[in-house]
């Protein structure tokens, strides 16, 4: 990471302040996984047209999330299963800010994700859901008229590392994953370490941005890539996973 922190110190940096005025809480998303030996290259494409965040000196950030489920895996079946209209639930503790949010994602039948966070007053994560979590849930999960939520336990720990870009003129921000690391019930541990994940959020379509297009010509294209149910597959062995197969049979090379 004191490498890729060192490449990025000549790019224009933004604030944290600023990037909010592209928090893009309802967007399109679009995911691409690759190498991270493909980093360089688009890194080189990004400098002229994207800034990247820097707080307090650093642009590389850990984020720690705990995913919440049912014993059955309602929301991981959901994803499984191609259902729109579907949740994940996370707790999310941003290490360098302390600050820890429950957040509920919400991919709907447009293929739009809306995201949606409380503050918790507790910085740090809990096995079990404070009750402002779990009201918040109540409200705003429309599965059972959020009676699920009293229903869910921690289903898997996910850990990364993170790079932010945003273009301000285009409205886009784009992520960048890596370092992912799986802690699932019994505490055993699966490290990622080739993997990237690069994340393009916009209001509009992604697949119309330029980066896209660049993206394309490295022969990178679109991922439907979920870094919890890929994860569940990977932890949970007796679990169905067989509309993941080919990500799987990808992840695997790069372990």
């Amino acid at each position: 990471m004191q490498q890729i922190q060192k490449y990025l110190e000549d790019f224009r940096k933004i604030s944290l302040d600023k990037i909010d005025s592209i928090k893009l809480m309802k967007r399109h998303d679009m995911k691409y996984v690759f190498h991270k030996d493909k980093l360089q290259s688009i890194f080189n494409y990004l400098y002229n047209d994207y800034q990247v965040l820097e707080i307090e000196r650093n642009i590389t950030f850990r984020y720690d999330n705990l995913y919440y489920d049912t014993d059955d895996y309602f929301f991981y079946y959901q994803h499984h299963n191609q259902k729109l209209n579907r949740y994940k639930l996370r707790c999310r503790r941003y290490n360098e800010t302390k600050n820890c949010y429950f957040e509920i994602k919400f991919k709907t039948n447009k293929s739009k994700t809306i995201k949606t966070r409380i503050l918790l007053n507790n910085k740090e994560i809990n096995n079990e859901l404070p009750e402002e979590a779990k009201e918040f849930a109540r409200k705003t999960i429309a599965v059972n008229n959020g009676k699920i939520i009293d229903r869910v336990s921690p289903a898997l720990w996910v850990g990364f590392n993170r790079i932010t870009f945003a273009n301000l003129i285009n409205k886009e921000r784009l992520t960048f994953d890596m370092n992912l690391t799986y802690t699932d019930k019994t505490s055993n541990t699966n490290k990622i370490n080739n993997l990237i994940i690069a994340e393009l959020k916009s209001d509009k379509i992604s697949i119309n941005s330029p980066f896209s297009k660049f993206l394309k010509g490295l022969n990178i294209s679109p991922s439907n890539f979920s870094k919890y149910s890929m994860g569940i597959a990977i932890t949970e062995k007796d679990i169905k996973s067989n509309r993941f197969k080919e990500k799987l049979k990808k992840l695997k090379t790069l372990i």
